[in-house]
C-alpha cells in the first residue's frame, strides 16, 4: 500500500471545491465522504485502497487537514483549471476518514516533527510519501488502526 498527498489552495477556485461543512455532518453520521480529487501530473501508480493525506497550501494556516483512501483508479479528464498549462489532468475518487477545520490544520511544526524530511508543500498533488505517515496523522485525528484489531462497531 502507498500513500500520497492531495493539496487544496483555499485561494483557488477548484471545481468542485471541497465542501468541508457537508463532510463533516457526513463525518459526524459515521460515514465516509466520497470525492473526486486531481491527481497533478500522475496519471499511474495509485490503487484503490491507497492511503491519501490531504494537504492545505498557497496561505497560512498551511498543514494537513484531512486524510482518508483512494477510491478509484486514475482517470483523464478536463482541468479543473480552466487556466493550467494542460487541459487535461488525472483524477481519482477519495473515501475521507478525517478532517480538521480548514483553518486549523496540524501544522507545518507539528508535521516536521513526526515525518521529518517530507515536504508537505508541494507544487501539486500526486507525491507519494512514506506509508507511516499516514499512520502517524491518523494517531493526532483519532483514527482507529484497524489492523491492530479495532472494529467499527
Amino acid at each position: 500500500m502507498s500513500t500520497f498527498l492531495f493539496l487544496v489552495n483555499p485561494t483557488l477556485a477548484y471545481d468542485p471545491y471541497p465542501d468541508w461543512a457537508a463532510w463533516e455532518k457526513v463525518l459526524a453520521c459515521g460515514q465516509r465522504p466520497r470525492t473526486r480529487w486531481n491527481t497533478g501530473t500522475r496519471r499511474r501508480g495509485m490503487s484503490v485502497g491507497d492511503k491519501a493525506i490531504i494537504a492545505r497550501v498557497g496561505t497560512h494556516p498551511k498543514g494537513v487537514i484531512g486524510i482518508g483512501e483512494i477510491a478509484s483508479e486514475i482517470w483523464v479528464g478536463p482541468h479543473w483549471n480552466p487556466e493550467a498549462a494542460r487541459p487535461e489532468t488525472g483524477f481519482v475518487e477519495l473515501l475521507i476518514d478525517a478532517i480538521t477545520p480548514v483553518d486549523d490544520p496540524i501544522s507545518t511544526a507539528e508535521l516536521a516533527m513526526i515525518a521529518p524530511g517530507v515536504n508537505f508543500g508541494p507544487r501539486q498533488s500526486g507525491t507519494e510519501i512514506p506509508e507511516d505517515v499516514w499512520r502517524s496523522i491518523a494517531d493526532i485525528l483519532g483514527i482507529p488502526d484497524k489492523s491492530a484489531g479495532d472494529s467499527d462497531l
